[in-house]
């Protein structure tokens, strides 16, 4: 993935993406540095496709921990990009984002993304 198209699976998180700005790619690890506790993640597979993204409200450390109780399903997850929203982000938001990159990236792997629903 290059800086330019992280950057644009960014800008869907609009005004709350976080001033750290979005990261990667890094080694797919529960050790990552960020500060920001509301992320989503784009996780690549050793060939560089997408396989997976997510989100969390409780923390990259812990999400990924819990990923990582299903060595099956991440044994082959090899880097991950980050981008990381403001503490003050719902959770509904923080799904709608993930469903939004989720839905321009085709991600190989994952079983369903967060509806994105269109408030009336």
């Amino acid at each position: 993935m290059t800086r330019v198209r992280l950057a644009s699976l960014a800008a869907y998180a609009g005004d709350k993406l976080h001033p750290e700005g979005p990261a990667g790619p890094l080694p797919f690890s529960p050790d990552i540095s960020v500060r920001a506790r509301n992320v989503v993640y784009l996780v690549c597979g050793w060939s560089g496709k997408i396989l997976y993204v997510g989100s969390t409200t409780v923390g990259v450390r812990t999400r990924f921990s819990q990923h990582l109780g299903s060595l099956t399903k991440t044994l082959d997850w090899a880097s991950v990009y980050i981008i990381p929203l403001t503490d003050g982000t719902s959770e509904r938001d923080v799904r709608r984002i993930e469903g939004r990159i989720g839905l321009a990236v085709g991600p190989e792997r994952n079983k369903a993304l967060p509806r994105i629903a269109v408030d009336c």
